[in-house]
């Protein structure tokens, strides 16, 4: 069984938040609107790259000219 935590702390500095601020950003507590902002861009940042496709490491330009 998992034990929650009052505790709020920020995700960026790791200092205590205390009294919950209306910094909130994807479910978690901020210290400052700066740091709630840093941390909504690192999860869009991350989203993006979860469903971005990896570049293809075999492609090959095809050739264009009088012998391709």
């Amino acid at each position: 069984m998992a034990i929650q935590t009052t505790e709020k702390y920020c995700p960026i500095c790791g200092g205590d938040v205390g009294e919950p601020s209306c910094f909130k950003r994807f479910g978690e507590w901020a210290c400052s609107e700066a740091h709630a902002e840093e941390y909504a861009k690192a999860v869009r940042a991350e989203k993006l790259r979860a469903v971005a496709p990896e570049p293809r490491r075999d492609y090959r330009p095809a050739r264009r000219g009088c012998c391709g």
